[in-house]
């Protein structure tokens, strides 16, 4: 298969090292815990055009010290032996290096590396098959082509249903659904069987 997978808030926690200079640009001190909107941004009370300020400024040093979630290294490694694995994120060009370094430091391997901000068009592009995020919008859009997309679970994405969504709460259930969905592909038991499984996991 060809799995497309996000970075921040995925593979990574991005929201701690958001924070962490976001709140040094402000003042402030928010925590995770205060986290429900997908543009953190929006918690400072910044617009559009105050947050690209403070992100050109800290956006390297962001990216570069934001830590892989539990497993994700592990079994990233695991789906690169397996499947064909592209990277798509929507960091703009000007932190594709950093982003590049920083997964060679953890020693991260794919296949593909792509920072867009359109998303969807990226995965019909190249023909992904199964596409692993965090962002609602970007599940809901891949959703609608009746495309797996596995959910990383954060707590501004609970609201999102749909019979090809499905959830995990960690990296080993990432892992467990990419096996079944492989399974099934091996077996040729057909869309049909597949559709089951995942209006199931969609209401997990």
């Amino acid at each position: 298969m060809h799995i497309g997978v996000d970075l921040d808030n995925t593979i990574l926690d991005a929201t701690t090292s958001h924070l962490r200079y976001y709140n040094l640009a402000s003042g402030l001190s928010f925590t995770p815990e205060d986290v429900n909107d997908f543009y953190i941004y929006r918690l400072y009370g910044w617009d559009h055009a105050e947050r690209e300020a403070v992100y050109t400024k800290y956006g390297h040093d962001i990216h570069w010290n934001s830590s892989p979630l539990p497993m994700a290294v592990e079994i990233m490694q695991y789906l690169y032996d397996r499947h064909q694995l592209s990277i798509i994120t929507a960091r703009p060009m000007l932190f594709r290096e950093v982003t590049v370094e920083w997964l060679k430091r953890y020693k991260i391997n794919y296949h593909n590396l792509t920072l867009i901000e359109n998303k969807l068009q990226a995965c019909i592009t190249s023909n992904v098959d199964v596409l692993i995020d965090d962002g609602p919008h970007y599940a809901e859009e891949f959703a609608l082509l009746n495309k797996p997309v596995i959910l990383y679970e954060q707590p501004y994405n609970l609201s999102v249903t749909h019979e090809f969504v499905y959830r995990a709460s960690n990296w080993i259930e990432v892992k467990q659904h990419i096996d079944y969905l492989e399974s099934q592909q091996t077996s040729g038991k057909g869309a049909a069987f597949r559709k089951k499984y995942w209006r199931a996991s969609a209401v997990r």
